[in-house]
């Protein structure tokens, strides 16, 4: 059986003080006899007490840190910059954490950052199952989980619309008259992306201009196994007009690729990625892309956590056009 955790009220009641008294000598606000203030922090330090962050900005209705855990190859560090306190102009500074969508990782991760006194924890695009995140978020009520739904507390879940965004992709993609296609994804697709090659598929197969499209598969959508699997298979991508990534690293081994091929970037063909990441505008031409409001999705989290309030229930995307389409 796990240990209750110290409160605040454990540490009055065997101070014999009131609550307010301990968040005074706490939050060093307010005055407390000399004698009675040794006698609270005897005690605190004999608890092991550690303040519980999330419920002291609660009261306070601001964020001190966000910690944030996400899977490799989903979001660039950049897209954390410029989170900001609502109630001031300086910058929220975040705990960044990545990992390889372990369970015993993310689990580790989200200790370090509730040892940290965290006032919000964000956990993006999990694999644990809904049990363990359950299990998660009753321990942690400032564990908020992006792109999961949660089949105990939905408050604690903010998404984005991916089968909307492969829609999106495909449309775009299929704009300018083209009629075979190439769609790239990962064989270790997760619910988010298994939901936009639902959303690609869907709209390409359900198209009246009899599109012809093949998916192919790669281990990792990453920029090297784009281009291995662009020169394996040449004489597909050199028949190709458009070819639709998982993301856009995927999209820039493409681009990159196809002009080792002799091909022309949009004019021979078109290349739609996901994301808008920042190697988006690294690319020459610069990727066509689909908005992941994850800075929005950040700011909608401190949103709840000072508010106690919903913003926005579910993200959508929207089209980013550059020099691929």
């Amino acid at each position: 059986m796990e240990a209750q955790a110290v409160t605040i009220k454990d540490i009055a009641r065997i101070a014999n003080v009131s609550i307010a008294t301990v968040s005074r000598v706490i939050n060093h606000n307010g005055k407390v006899k000399g004698s009675t203030k040794t006698k609270i922090q005897r005690v605190i330090d004999k608890m092991n007490f550690k303040p519980n962050a999330y419920a002291r900005d609660l009261v306070k209705s601001r964020v001190s840190s966000l910690g944030v855990v996400y899977p490799h190859f989903s979001f660039d560090c950049h897209e954390f910059i410029g989170i900001s306190q609502k109630n001031t102009v300086a910058p929220l500074p975040p705990f960044i954490a990545q990992t390889a969508h372990s369970e015993t990782e993310e689990d580790i991760c989200i200790q370090n950052m509730n040892a940290s006194y965290c006032s919000g924890i964000v956990l993006c695009q999990s694999r644990a199952t809904s049990q363990t995140l359950n299990k998660w978020v009753k321990k942690l009520p400032h564990l908020f989980c992006i792109d999961r739904q949660l089949t105990a507390s939905t408050f604690q879940s903010i998404n984005f619309n991916h089968l909307e965004a492969g829609v999106l992709q495909a449309t775009e993609a299929i704009k300018n008259g083209g009629k075979y296609g190439i769609v790239i994804h990962s064989t270790k697709m997760d619910h988010t992306s298994a939901q936009r090659f639902a959303g690609i598929i869907g709209r390409l197969s359900g198209s009246t201009e009899n599109i012809e499209f093949e998916a192919m598969h790669v281990d990792q959508c990453d920029i090297e196994k784009s281009i291995e699997l662009i020169m394996q298979n040449k004489a597909q991508f050199t028949r190709a007009d458009f070819v639709i990534t998982e993301n856009d690293f995927s999209a820039y081994g493409v681009v990159d690729a196809l002009k080792t091929l002799g091909l022309n970037v949009p004019h021979d063909v078109t290349v739609i990625g996901f994301g808008n990441h920042m190697i988006s505008t690294l690319s020459y031409p610069k990727l066509t892309t689909i908005q992941y409001p994850f800075h929005q999705m950040l700011n909608e989290v401190v949103h709840r956590i000072e508010k106690q309030t919903i913003q926005t229930n579910q993200f959508r995307p929207t089209l980013v056009k550059r020099q691929t389409s």
